[in-house]
């Protein structure tokens, strides 16, 4: 009996890895026809004569693309780096700082997950163009830096309820304050949950283009995924260089959750432990 339950859960669990990796492939094999082929054969069958030129095309017609990449990795990396540093200090502060009202200001913390973005896209956009942001990369990564994600607070909050009290009590003992704790205890033990937050960051900036299309207008400024809504708009016949640019431009994605990935199931489960 219980042989066959696992057989059936494996079976269930390859289906639905085959429905996951069913558009990836059909991405990558209608990539690789020759142009104006792509839509013509089977979508299960892989291209018997591989075009790895359409790759090389797709980044001529994307137009600059070094500056591209370099451009949507700036936003990337600083969006991590400030979501990182402000989500994990307001976690520590809600976990570990004792002070009157926390429950309360945690629970508006949270209250503001009902709020969806594009309730608050026209008085973001009205704050940054008094304030002379709009075409610049600020209006991008401010929100990150500045902890624009009650999720990801509620995240290391969790995380750093589950490393214990024994770990405060003993940086008490040695003198520290709650910022060294923070610093030197609490953030090295929390590698998993920064590798979780990190990467959901890195994702949510490196695919985004709402906030791109709305307050970047020069064409310096694009980051990949304007080009690749461009490329669409200008090549939308071509259907096998426009997912080629859209495999490379998902390359990276994939790249990072694959080598970060056992960090980032192990952030999750401990976050997901505590109640």
């Amino acid at each position: 009996m219980k042989l066959g339950a696992k057989f059936w859960r494996r079976v269930a669990m390859a289906l639905c890895a085959y429905a996951f990796l069913a558009p990836l492939f059909y991405m990558l094999s209608v990539s690789l026809q020759a142009e104006g082929h792509g839509l013509g054969g089977s979508w299960l069958a892989a291209a018997r004569d591989p075009h790895w030129e359409n790759y090389v095309r797709a980044l001529e017609r994307m137009g600059d693309w070094r500056r591209l990449i370099a451009n949507t990795l700036l936003v990337s990396v600083l969006c991590v780096g400030g979501q990182l540093f402000t989500c994990s200090l307001a976690g520590y502060a809600f976990a570990r700082v004792e002070f009157r009202g926390r429950e309360l200001l945690f629970a508006g913390v949270l209250a503001t997950l009902m709020v969806p973005e594009q309730a608050t896209a026209i008085p973001r956009f009205l704050l940054f163009r008094s304030l002379g942001l709009v075409d610049s990369f600020a209006p991008l990564v401010l929100p990150s830096v500045l902890g624009g994600s009650p999720f990801f607070v509620f995240l290391f909050r969790q995380y750093f309820l589950a490393l214990g009290p024994e770990l405060g009590e003993a940086a008490r003992v040695d003198g520290c304050g709650h910022l060294r704790a923070w610093w030197s205890i609490f953030l090295p033990l929390a590698r998993p949950m920064l590798v979780t937050v990190g990467l959901f960051t890195f994702l949510a900036a490196w695919n985004d283009l709402w906030t791109p299309l709305i307050y970047l207008m020069s064409p310096e400024k694009s980051t990949l995924t304007l080009a690749l809504a461009s490329f669409n708009r200008s090549y939308n016949t071509a259907v096998e260089l426009m997912l080629a640019a859209s495999a490379m431009v998902l390359a990276p994605c994939l790249l990072a959750y694959f080598s970060l990935q056992r960090l980032f199931l192990r952030g999750i489960a401990i976050a997901a432990a505590k109640r």
